[in-house]
């Protein structure tokens, strides 16, 4: 039988109780000011990017490297957000997808929407897995400092620099409410949902053996990381929305690290390895609603288009690779070339977008025409 684990309980408690009583009391005596929304939002963004950016993408998956002082503010900022050391949270959240929906995952969904939200925090570690951590992790040396005096860090800048920023602006303890608690209880649940709303609602686009889902509305409250789906069936991934108009500002955030020289040896999942998991969970989707008038003619159609945008992806991708190298070793001589391979790319790129439009078309087609059940 666990135990409960008083400490985060209360703290758990207590912030969310401070926010409700003093920032209400606090506005009502001193009144508002922008600067108190100002900080508010300068500390969430700091603390989250830290956690998502940090913590999450680059220790827990290791999806990029950084510079030594990148990770050290890392650590330092994704204290304040009283999540945990980096070493506990990675390790725990390593475990989480290793053991996804099962009883040795930390924050299990099926063991209930408001255990995998917020109950297994208030609970003891399992005895198998206390003090126990991912090597790698527990061996680097400026992630081990940071787990050792995570207490100090977490209440220094978690609550002392809150109150300095707010004394730079003449509301103390403002900042102390509003960039301290009210921001630590914003940074929580936010975290908080994705193990347990993209658990349960939303899109699997990717893979339904797991029960992580995408949600654009938790992508917009954790700078990117509502692509649940998306993430535990590619986990690796520097991105989690890899679309341009995915809201993901974690994975922009790494990318201008990486564009000046700050962040290096982005992984990325391949195209044609995101492609086929897209096709078979459309494919699942449509035999799940024409389970019981599944025709052949159907099976053919779908086969025939579904290799229709794998081959034009194919091609489309191998002019671009060779476009790309005959770029690299450019010459006068290979001018022509050069122009010809664009022409080839483009049209290709065109030929790949049109049979996913066709594909995508015909899928809801049939998702929208599905004969009802008797």
């Amino acid at each position: 039988m666990r135990k409960i684990d008083w400490t985060t309980s209360l703290f758990l408690i207590l912030t969310p109780l401070a926010t409700l009583v003093f920032a209400p009391w606090y506005i009502k005596v001193e009144g508002w000011h922008w600067s108190l929304f100002f900080l508010l939002a300068l500390f969430w963004a700091l603390t989250e990017v830290s956690i998502t950016a940090g913590y999450h993408r680059f220790m827990a998956h290791r999806s990029y490297d950084a510079k030594w002082w990148i990770k050290l503010f890392y650590l330092v900022v994704g204290a304040a957000a009283f999540q945990g050391s980096a070493l506990k949270w990675g390790s725990d959240h390593r475990r989480h997808h290793r053991f996804v929906d099962t009883e040795k995952d930390p924050y299990n969904i099926k063991n209930g929407f408001w255990y995998a939200h917020i109950g297994w925090l208030l609970l003891d570690t399992e005895p198998e897995y206390k003090d126990k951590f991912a090597p790698d992790l527990e061996n680097d040396r400026l992630i081990y400092l940071q787990h050792k005096f995570y207490g100090p860090i977490a209440i220094l800048t978690g609550f002392g620099l809150p109150i300095l920023a707010g004394a730079l602006v003449g509301r103390p303890w403002g900042g102390l409410i509003f960039a301290g608690f009210f921001r630590i209880v914003l940074a929580h649940h936010c975290t908080f949902f994705i193990n347990s709303l993209c658990h349960t609602l939303g899109r699997q686009p990717y893979s339904d053996s797991h029960s992580a889902r995408d949600s654009f509305i938790m992508a917009i409250l954790t700078f990117g990381e509502g692509y649940h789906n998306f993430h535990h069936t590619f986990a690796n991934d520097y991105r989690n929305g890899i679309r341009w108009y995915h809201w993901d500002p974690t994975k922009w955030a790494i990318r201008l690290s990486a564009a000046f020289g700050l962040a290096k040896n982005l992984r990325t999942t391949p195209d044609n390895a995101i492609l086929v998991k897209r096709l078979q969970m459309d494919e699942i989707h449509v035999k799940e609603k024409w389970s019981h008038r599944w025709e052949v003619a159907l099976e053919e159609r779908i086969t025939h288009l579904k290799q229709n945008v794998s081959i034009a992806q194919a091609k489309w991708l191998h002019l671009k690779e060779e476009y790309q190298a005959l770029k690299k070793s450019y010459s006068d001589a290979s001018h022509t070339r050069l122009e010809e391979l664009r022409a080839e790319m483009h049209r290709a790129r065109r030929e790949f977008k049109w049979h996913w439009d066709e594909w995508k078309a015909y899928h809801s087609q049939l998702l929208i025409a599905a004969p009802a059940r008797i």
